[in-house]
């Protein structure tokens, strides 16, 4: 029977029923592959356009069922091979994809990575910054308050001079005065 030449992923379970009748005419005229049928066994899914099936005189005991049987088994096998090298062929392509997607999030995190260090080396930078700015800032004010209050000892020690200069005068005033008296 063609029922276990199918392929399960092919079979839709009627195998009772045969499909391929003889065909009307000479039963010496049978079916068979060609040479190119055979060229395209190299590649499962290779496209020819010579045609699969020619015409030959055989006895006449070659049945055509045998032939179309054989052709069928051909086909399936054919499928078969096809429908292997797709499943390979889509679990390589999945692999790849998933490789891909996983160097891609690795670039991202890498990124991502690299990103994080430079704003947080420009933070850095920008407090370096902000504490000599404010440090400056507090040199300034320190330099000024230094000033003034050299500026206020140089003027207090001034007043206490002309204060002790006018005690001076006074004390001498007063001293002549009480001289004067006597």
């Amino acid at each position: 029977m063609a029922a276990p030449l199918l392929p399960p992923w092919l079979s839709n379970g009627s195998s009772s029923t045969n499909p391929l009748r003889p065909p009307l005419g000479s039963p010496s005229v049978a079916l068979t592959l060609s040479p190119s049928a055979a060229a395209s066994k190299a590649g499962p899914l290779a496209n020819t356009s010579a045609p699969l099936l020619q015409t030959h005189h055989v006895p006449a005991s070659f049945d055509f069922q045998q032939a179309a049987a054989m052709e069928l088994a051909e086909c399936c096998r054919e499928l078969e091979e096809g429908h292997q090298a797709w499943v390979a062929h889509k679990k390589e392509a999945a692999w790849r994809l998933r490789r891909v997607e996983l160097q891609l999030e690795a670039e991202k995190a890498c990124r991502r990575r690299d990103k994080m260090e430079e704003m947080e080396a420009k933070v850095r930078a920008l407090r370096e910054e902000q504490a000599a700015a404010l440090e400056q800032i507090d040199g300034e004010y320190k330099e000024q308050l230094t000033a003034l209050r050299k500026d206020a000892e140089a003027k207090e020690q001034k007043l206490a001079e002309q204060w002790a200069a006018k005690h001076a005068r006074l004390t001498r005033l007063l001293d002549q005065v009480s001289c004067c008296r006597r």
